[in-house]
């Protein structure tokens, strides 16, 4: 059994500190809302997030850093994207020994662009102990127990076997991968596609439709993990295509949800108001773009989408842009 520390007692936070707790180990949410904190410890139930779910026992909380990661084997943050690094550096000063670090945040910095596993190295000086977490999950199934499978990566061998352990239980199963650079930007890219996939559902573009969003926004995300550093077969499993597929077709996908409004002449403001929860690809598709544009990526549907959020275009306009492509192989490097 380990002591585990979870950063962030939101969606995910909360399902994967269940998750631990069902593998058996000792486990800590750390939050900031101190009623969700309340409810989870006197009445085993996070209602924000999982209002009428019963979460395992023993499952304990806090909100003060120190005494929550005091003595911990391993720190998982699954904090918003925006707020790693701050929280990273708060980590730093009150870190007891050397645990695991295991991230979940699915992003690029602001400005620098860098992925949270780079942030989280510059936090905490080290990348020895780092891991990166994702794959195709869905909060609410992990919560409900369902079959689940995603990798854990880490430059370092020893460590993504350690948090592959320490995650291996029951139907969450967990595979390793060495290409750190390849699992987070596919984690990424891939909300950028959901948002994509759900315009595509919404404006009547068909399954065929969809289907080559899909594809061709793949290609994009393969493009930009090569010209990066990362390899291709790591965007052909699940860390890529698999949470790819997930999210842009899910009904659970916020991103696509996002995009479905989009597809319908939504307003974004309305459409995220109406979500009550973070769809990183709205944030993360300026993102991939400017870090597309540094590398000569050509990204041709993460073009339309980021105009179509910045309401430089409607839907009808930026679906002509890309069908009008002049027509090119499939596998060259020009989408």
């Amino acid at each position: 059994m380990a002591r585990v520390a979870v950063l962030g007692a939101g969606s995910w936070g909360t399902a994967l500190g269940n998750h631990l707790r069902r593998a058996g180990h000792e486990v800590v949410l750390w939050g900031q809302e101190l009623d969700v904190l309340r409810a989870i410890s006197e009445r085993s139930e996070n209602p924000k997030y999982f209002p009428g779910q019963k979460l395992a026992s023993g499952l304990e909380t806090g909100s003060e850093l120190s005494e929550v990661v005091k003595g911990a084997d391993a720190v998982v943050i699954s904090v918003p994207s925006s707020a790693v690094r701050s929280v990273a550096e708060k980590l730093k000063t009150v870190l007891d020994g050397s645990p695991l670090i295991v991230s979940t945040a699915k992003g690029l910095e602001d400005d620098s662009l860098k992925t949270m596993s780079v942030v989280l190295t510059e936090a905490l000086g080290s990348d020895d102990k780092i891991a990166v977490l994702t794959g195709p999950s869905f909060a609410l199934e992990v919560m409900q127990g369902l079959p689940t499978a995603v990798t854990v990566s880490s430059h370092n061998e020893q460590t993504r076997e350690e948090v592959a352990k320490l995650f291996h239980h029951g139907n969450f199963r967990v595979y390793t991968l060495a290409d750190v650079v390849g699992a987070e930007l596919g984690g990424v890219f891939k909300n950028v596609i959901a948002i994509a996939a759900g315009v595509g559902d919404t404006a009547n573009m068909g399954l065929n439709g969809r289907a080559a969003l899909i594809t061709r926004g793949l290609a994009e995300m393969e493009r930009l993990v090569v010209a990066l550093g990362g390899e291709s077969s790591t965007v052909a499993g699940l860390s890529g295509l698999g949470d790819l597929f997930l999210t842009a077709t899910g009904d659970l996908s916020r991103n696509r949800r996002v995009g479905m409004g989009l597809g319908r002449g939504e307003k974004l403001e309305e459409i995220l108001d109406g979500l009550g929860q973070v769809a990183e690809g709205v944030m993360t598709t300026p993102k991939i773009l400017a870090l597309a544009r540094q590398n000569n990526v050509s990204v041709p549907i993460t073009e339309e989408i980021d105009r179509l959020l910045r309401g430089e275009s409607n839907v009808k306009e930026s679906l002509a842009a890309l069908l009008s492509r002049s027509r090119r192989s499939e596998r060259k490097q020009e989408n």
